[in-house]
């Protein structure tokens, strides 16, 4: 049975409060699904007496997990969007490079690392580029995510076949992952190892480094709303380095949110570069 609008408020808000996802009519069909996926997790009959359970004991413990965990998009693939890990490598680092002739390291942050094909592309893209320029500088990636689900498999480094078949080239496949006895790609300990994961909710970044040259926080300004907007880029400019790169989501924009960057566009891909 389907919860009324005033029901499905009450979740909505405790997701807005702790993560700063708006869930609105347009898209309360996707927590309506996600609170069956709690209800099956929890084993508790239906959404009414999940409901019951979360106004007699609160939201907490796994409870208050699953349901952050749940309420993430966590839709990703590897090299998505393309183009804009060809202005990273054709681009950014090459202009970094002009700017810092002697710096020995560049670093990066993707703020946003769902199951870790953004990370673990971002290392493939650079083991390529290192083939071809021997100036490259080390590189260090973290990753983050505040899901401990999202995290757990992005550590771990193993997906299905269908997983790599969106967006990751065939040479890419059979260079850096093994296909094991369960028949899953593992990607190999050299890529793996290069990426930190982090579990972090970008609304309180006082665990994260500052000094990135490059982060990339994608598809997650649109789940927000203006103030938490405004919070999140806030909070993750003073982690960007002067004249360091920041990468949105396509259709995604710094435009009324923020007057510290310039926007600057690579062959149709969009970043901005920090005044």
């Amino acid at each position: 049975m389907a919860l009324s609008a005033q029901q499905l408020k009450f979740f909505a808000d405790f997701i807005e409060a702790e993560l700063g996802i708006v869930y609105s009519a347009s898209n309360a069909y996707q927590l309506e699904k996600r609170l069956d996926d709690i209800c099956k997790a929890l084993e508790v009959p239906d959404k009414e007496a999940l409901l019951k359970k979360a106004s007699d004991e609160g939201i907490q413990g796994h409870f208050r997990q699953l349901l952050l965990d749940t309420a993430t998009n966590n839709e990703t693939s590897f090299f998505r969007d393309p183009k804009v890990f060809h202005m990273i490598a054709e681009h950014i680092i090459p202009e970094w490079r002009k700017k810092n002739p002697d710096a020995k390291l560049f670093r990066i942050w993707s703020a946003a690392s769902s199951f870790g094909q953004e990370p673990y592309s971002l290392v493939m893209m650079l083991e390529k580029l290192r083939e071809t320029n021997h100036d490259m500088p080390r590189v260090e990636v973290l990753a983050s995510d505040i899901s401990e689900e999202a995290l757990k498999k992005a550590k771990l480094g193993i997906y299905s076949q269908l997983e790599v078949q969106r967006g990751l080239e065939a040479m890419l496949l059979v260079k850096y992952f093994s296909k094991k006895d369960d028949d899953y790609w593992h990607i190999k300990p050299a890529i793996r190892g290069q990426v930190q994961f982090k579990k972090v909710n970008l609304l309180d970044i006082t665990s994260i480094p500052s000094g990135f040259d490059l982060v990339l926080c994608r598809n997650v300004l649109i789940y927000q709303n203006e103030e938490r907007k405004k919070t999140i880029i806030s909070n993750i400019t003073r982690k960007i380095t002067d004249q360091g790169a920041f990468i949105l989501g396509s259709a995604e924009s710094l435009i009324g949110l923020s007057d510290q960057f310039q926007q600057e566009i690579y062959k149709g891909a969009v970043f901005y570069r920090k005044k």
